[in-house]
């Protein structure tokens, strides 16, 4: 597993769930489940998704919650303990790669900003096909940065950045837009397709919810843009966010469906 844009913290994850929770909220209406389901959430981070998914399933259901971070692991168990869910909400770390899940345990399988982190897409996918139930359902959300924008006078310097994020900072950062034809050849039925726009009117926000400061070190490093083109880009962010007009803005693409029965 790849992860261009290095460790993030619970408080990043934070932000980026209070940001996204609409379409948070859509995910689990997509998930189609009832009180006593079985569920799975890959790459869960500290349990933003588990705990709500807990209310919706209830005690006489289960909710497993899986990352490749031990950190990110244990806060999820300790926010589950805190909740007083620990007994049907389980958080472990493991391998998208490979889920050490039988095959059909699931009545729902989700996940939320993963794949712009793998460089195996096609066998994370088949994972999570392989652990729902037929009939089950299979949720996939990931941002497709290719759409990122920010407004700026310096329009060239905001494209060459913005392509240094998604292409360089990230494993699979068009990963958005490619998850209809995965789900597709992971043999996924019913496909439904929802765009969840984001947008931002606050510069810091911004900057570390897309990890501009590593998209502008990579850039100078790489010899996209000079240290000075930088610098500029950065000022006409500031100047916008100072004049309270900074705006920028991202897609969410979700991509849901249904394992096949059986014939």
């Amino acid at each position: 597993m790849t992860q261009g844009m290095g460790y993030v913290d619970p408080a990043y994850l934070d932000a980026a769930a209070r940001l996204v929770a609409g379409g948070k909220r859509l995910s689990y209406e997509r998930m189609r489940l009832a009180p006593g389901a079985a569920v799975l959430d890959v790459g869960c981070g500290p349990g933003s998704d588990t705990l709500p998914l807990a209310r919706i399933v209830g005690p006489g259901g289960s909710v497993e919650g899986i990352d490749h971070d031990a950190a990110m692991v244990a806060e999820a168990d300790r926010r589950a303990a805190e909740a007083g869910v620990s007994a049907f909400v389980r958080h472990r770390q493991g391998d998208a790669y490979a889920l050490p899940f039988a095959d059909a345990s699931f009545d729902a399988v989700r996940s939320e900003r993963l794949f712009l982190h793998l460089d195996r897409a096609e066998r994370a996918a088949a994972e999570m096909v392989r652990v729902a139930r037929p009939g089950g359902r299979v949720v996939l959300a990931d941002t497709d940065w290719g759409t990122r924008s920010v407004d700026t006078p310096e329009v060239e310097l905001e494209r060459r950045v913005a392509r240094v994020l998604t292409e360089r900072c990230l494993a699979n950062g068009y990963s958005g837009r490619r998850l209809y034809g995965l789900m597709r050849d992971a043999g996924v039925e019913g496909l439904e397709v929802d765009l969840v726009p984001l947008h931002v009117t606050d510069y810091e926000l911004w900057r570390l919810l897309s990890r501009m400061e590593m998209a502008f070190e990579v850039a100078v490093r790489d010899g996209v843009m000079a240290e000075d083109e930088a610098r500029r880009l950065d000022a006409s962010f500031r100047e916008k966010d100072a004049a309270g007009t900074f705006f920028a803005s991202t897609t969410v693409t979700m991509v849901s469906g249904t394992r096949a029965r059986a014939s």
